[in-house]
């Protein structure tokens, strides 16, 4: 019934325990696929053992293109009914897939997304998930709630309920026919996500953690790089899509243009210091201000906008980018 796509690059240290959670789960109707993306560590031969111990394990080992090329190869052979990725470091509850499939059945949904739980190491997994058992979790009387695919790319970009990211989701492998993640950018999730879901008749959410996200200090959304700018491109092909496809989602995704603006502004004012002989860095800042100035109107009128922006707005009127600059990393760090 699933495919479960995991893509793995210099993971050693965490893939066991990302497979070990796929065996774990009280469904056993699934095919796992570990996507080896030229690693230098032990991990590709760590796919090769687990898939000696079990038939339902493929492997492919391909030369490094990243998560999304990694991502797309195991797609590409993909076999199951539906689709779920899992990141190499993260974990899936024992319960996964029996809740996923039960909800797409019993509400006949095309995408099921779940919570995601955060975690920073194993010790503390265990401790804030210690009442997650499958009997516990049975008796919980899991439910959902269901929204148009409309409603929950809404509910997506104007960042509440529903996050953007491909894992802690899945998919019936339908939706990917003729779409794959586009590779050799960041944030690539958000720049597909709204592709898949607009192609899907309806979708459900489950407020119970089914995902288990591992927290890393040192991993690309909490630290700098230019290329955490690709958001500004990403956002911007989001809003052109929407004002010319769906022009009832432009408003939400103006809303999730001018978070990543102040997004990007806020980090840079942050690195300053590492970037301040970096042109390239200071054109994006003054970039992302006059986007902030084009944006903030509009948003601050819009009900839906997130209280965080409309305050950030209100300060920009207020202070102007001097002030923006003093509190963005703070408020969206």
């Amino acid at each position: 019934m699933v495919s479960i796509i995991v893509p793995a690059y210099n993971v050693e240290n965490y893939l066991d325990a990302a497979v070990n959670s796929v065996l774990a789960q009280t469904c056993g109707d699934w095919e796992l696929i570990l996507v080896d993306d030229g690693s230098t560590d032990s991990s590709g031969s760590m796919c090769d053992a687990a898939a000696s111990r079990s038939k339902k394990i493929r492997v492919i080992h391909k030369a490094n293109g990243g998560l999304s090329s990694a991502r797309n190869a195991g797609l590409d052979i993909a076999s199951g009914h539906f689709i779920l990725f899992l990141d190499a470091d993260d974990i899936l509850s024992p319960i996964a897939l029996e809740t996923f499939l039960s909800i797409a059945i019993s509400s006949n949904a095309d995408i099921v997304c779940a919570d995601i739980h955060k975690f920073n190491s194993p010790e503390s997994l265990i401790s804030t998930t210690r009442g997650m058992r499958p009997s516990y979790l049975r008796k919980k009387n899991i439910r959902s709630k269901e929204f148009s695919p409309e409603g929950a790319v809404k509910e997506i970009l104007y960042q509440k309920s529903i996050d953007n990211s491909a894992p802690g989701k899945i998919y019936k492998r339908r939706l990917w026919e003729g779409i794959r993640f586009r590779e050799g950018i960041g944030y690539e999730d958000l720049d597909l996500f709204y592709h898949i879901f607009l192609r899907a008749s309806s979708i459900a959410a489950v407020g119970t953690p089914l995902y288990y996200y591992r927290q890393h200090p040192a991993s690309y959304l909490h630290k700098f790089s230019l290329r955490r700018a690709d958001v500004l491109d990403v956002t911007s092909r989001l809003s052109e899509f929407m004002k010319t496809n769906y022009p009832t989602l432009l408003d939400s995704a103006l809303s999730r243009q001018l978070s990543a603006n102040f997004n990007i502004l806020g980090l840079i004012t942050a690195n300053s210091a590492s970037l301040c002989n970096d042109k390239k860095a200071r054109d994006i800042a003054d970039e992302c201000w006059e986007k902030i100035k084009e944006l903030r109107g509009k948003c601050l009128r819009n009900p839906s906008v997130r209280l965080k922006n409309k305050i950030a707005i209100a300060l920009s009127y207020i202070g102007g980018r001097a002030l923006i600059e003093s509190l963005s990393p703070i408020m969206y760090r």
